[in-house]
């Protein structure tokens, strides 16, 4: 019997068709019988294990690999443990597929079923993650457009960067990220000032700096709470004054990138306060 079962929706900018839906097993032991879904179906395993049937064939996969089910393809499958499951809308791989020079006619086929990447399963995890926990926007978008891309480059045999795009491009986008740090900024907003579209920008930004944009946002952030904790801000005003959507976020990316929470933080370099 399944149970624990959470379901959310993430809605990408554009029609009412590009929709993303991400489903968290928390403890599941069960079969599916022959089905379909409309959309992609990425499944990453937490610790369970499964078995499915799918185009003729029997598959297993656990923790470490990558399920991927096509649109509109019947298969049936069994599983156990914790899972987490991916929903793309056909419209929104067509869309990133168009970003890659391959004129966006050909669609994204040759998947395999079970992908062993681990580094690809961590991207979609962060994905996941990311929309389920209701990160900012910008921090959704960028980790799904970074996943699919990833996904598509290493596995459906397309061109490992697009044509490039201009480094005074990138510097736009970084001056933007530094001036508005505290505003909620989309990737829709970012690429039309790279004048490029958001799944593009998404990957040629992590190949040009070397972390995804949200990432660098993050920093610029935690480097801004630095200087507030230093002198003498509250932790409260700090989370929201650097741009943090609320305190947890404010924690665990100040804890990532300083090493240690803010309130030790701000005890550390204010140790007059202590007494």
């Amino acid at each position: 019997m399944a149970s624990g079962l959470t379901v959310k929706h993430f809605k990408v900018h554009g029609s009412a068709d590009d929709r993303i839906t991400v489903h968290q097993w928390e403890s599941v032991e069960h079969t599916w019988p022959n089905h379909s879904h409309p959309e992609y179906k990425l499944g990453v395993s937490e610790g369970g294990t499964g078995t499915f049937f799918y185009r003729g064939q029997q598959y297993f996969t656990g923790p470490g690999k990558l399920l991927v089910i096509h649109p509109n393809e019947v298969h049936s499958c069994t599983a156990t443990g914790a899972w987490r499951y991916l929903y793309a809308a056909p419209n929104v791989v067509a869309k990133i597929v168009r970003t890659f020079d391959r004129n966006g006619d050909i669609e994204p086929l040759l998947l395999p079923p079970v992908i062993d990447d681990t580094q690809l399963v961590d991207l979609v995890l962060q994905a996941h993650r990311a929309m389920d926990e209701g990160d900012p926007q910008l921090d959704q978008e960028s980790a799904f457009y970074e996943a699919i891309c990833e996904l598509l480059v290493r596995h459906a045999s397309l061109p490992d960067t697009p044509k490039k795009l201009g480094r005074a491009n990138i510097r736009k986008v970084k001056e933007n990220l530094e001036a508005k740090f505290r505003e909620n900024v989309s990737l829709q907003e970012l690429a039309k000032l790279a004048g490029t579209s958001a799944p593009y920008l998404s990957r040629v930004f992590s190949k040009e700096v070397g972390i995804p944009i949200q990432t660098y946002l993050s920093q610029i952030r935690v480097r801004h709470a630095q200087q507030m904790l230093m002198a003498g801000e509250t932790l409260s005003n700090v989370a929201y004054a650097a741009g943090f959507s609320d305190q947890s976020h404010f924690t665990r990316h100040f804890k990532r990138f300083i090493g240690v929470a803010p309130g030790a933080y701000s005890r550390a370099v204010n140790p007059s306060r202590n007494t």
